[in-house]
């Protein structure tokens, strides 16, 4: 029956089929192999949907349309005005900037190609005309856009805290010093390698105090966004799912009467993206549960835990190997995607070896999340791609050493495990 399932997925996927469509046709045909008659049709869609019976998940439409409306209202430039005033006068000031926007996107949006999209559609132009090749523009966004699923609210992360039950509200928290860390490793290999390049700062003009005081009023509505949505969740006034409904309303309400910069056709083009994002997702999730389920009764993931350990009884060597796997995974198989699948099968391995749930499940998205900007799969790095309107060789070249960077950061969280579990357990974790 396994083999029939995994089989059928895997020729799917070969076939390019969509992975939520593959999932579910490879479960028909499970369920088909095991012989369960009439009621087969019924027990998928009754596990599907019981699945996506969670509160928490209703934060994904949510959190999705408030990344479309900041877009779209004009918060989003705002952002991106404060970080050229922050880092504009620096060696390579444009390409902190938008790493820099990209943190302050991924405070309010948490989804990667949303802020690949958002800062790549502003920031690029004035890169370009800067002297900034488009590869290393396009490099540049791709690279910074992988912070947005890292620095909470995050969409991967509410993933795996519904999918191997784990506080959403703590896996955020968890994720605040790695998402800063990763940010600070590109801004430095930036200034390196835009000393080198000779890419100079924008503010060559010096703007004065008056005009800055003008920027950072202007700014304020954008800046107080991620401060209520973030400042809610861990003061204990509101859910993660909660919070996602509050930053709809403050968005509209920011975009509407203080930027006043939505329009109409902008907020229901902004739903509809949200709606048709949210939708691909959820079929995803309910199918790839079904999926992990039926793996679950057929105690795969136990099988796979004590082949691990027949090969070596060695945790750093055991998490090498899950992450070596995840690195594959994430090149092949959209981040979401790679969490609903693999993280019922990883994480018990990893907790079994006595790694806390919360630091193994930053540990994976940001592994997957570096896996957005790896061919072939890279979906972070073809949208900078097509943004900047770089060739892909161009883009390659210049991201690589940005991959190697971040998978030196993972490798120093994976070995100092009280980075990530400082805040959590300051908060009151004792997971």
């Amino acid at each position: 029956m396994i083999g029939i399932m995994l089989g059928v997925l895997f020729l799917l996927l070969f076939l390019t089929v969509p992975i939520g469509i593959s999932l579910g046709i490879s479960c028909i045909a499970a369920f088909s192999a095991a012989d369960l008659g009439s009621n087969m049709i019924a027990m998928l869609a009754q596990s599907t949907v019981t699945s996506l019976d969670s509160f928490s998940l209703l934060a994904i439409p949510f959190f999705m349309l408030v990344g479309s409306l900041m877009e779209k209202g004009g918060i989003a430039k705002k952002l991106v005005d404060v970080a050229e005033m922050l880092t504009g006068s620096m060696a390579g000031g444009l390409g902190m900037a938008a790493i820099v926007a990209s943190m302050f996107f991924a405070a309010i949006s948490g989804s990667g190609p949303a802020t690949a999209a958002a800062i790549g559609g502003i920031m690029l132009g004035a890169m370009k005309s800067q002297g900034y090749s488009r590869g290393y523009g396009g490099a540049v966004i791709a690279a910074g856009s992988t912070i947005g699923p890292v620095i909470p609210p995050s969409i991967p992360m509410i993933m795996y805290g519904v999918t191997v039950g784990v506080s959403v509200s703590y896996l955020f928290i968890a994720g605040i010093i790695p998402g800063i860390l990763m940010g600070g490793v590109l801004m430095l290999y930036n200034y390196y390698a835009s000393k080198k390049r000779g890419y100079r700062g924008v503010e060559a003009q010096a703007r004065s105090s008056r005009e800055k005081l003008r920027v950072y009023k202007k700014a304020i509505p954008a800046i107080l966004m991620p401060i209520i949505i973030l400042g809610g969740i861990y003061s204990g006034v509101f859910t993660p799912t909660e919070s996602s409904v509050i930053g709809v309303v403050y968005a509209l309400v920011v975009s509407v009467f203080v930027y006043k910069s939505l329009s109409w056709k902008d907020f229901t083009g902004a739903l509809f993206d949200a709606a048709i994002t949210s939708a691909t997702l959820m079929i995803l999730f309910g199918a790839a549960n079904t999926f992990g389920r039926i793996l679950t009764m057929y105690d795969i993931p136990i099988m796979i835990t004590e082949g691990m350990l027949a090969i070596t009884k060695s945790k750093i060597l055991i998490m090498l190997m899950i992450n070596i796997a995840l690195l594959v995974i994430g090149m092949f198989i959209d981040t979401i995607s790679s969490i609903v699948l693999f993280g019922p099968i990883f994480a018990p391995i990893a907790i079994a070896l006595g790694y806390d749930p919360l630091h193994f499940g930053v540990i994976m998205v940001v592994n997957l999340c570096i896996g957005m900007i790896t061919p072939p799969m890279g979906g972070n790095l073809f949208v900078a791609q097509r943004v900047s309107g770089s060739s892909f060789e161009e883009i390659i070249k210049d991201t690589f050493p940005m991959i190697i960077v971040m998978f030196a950061l993972l490798a120093f969280l994976i070995v100092f495990p009280d980075i990530t579990l400082a805040l959590p357990r300051l908060m009151g974790y004792r997971g």
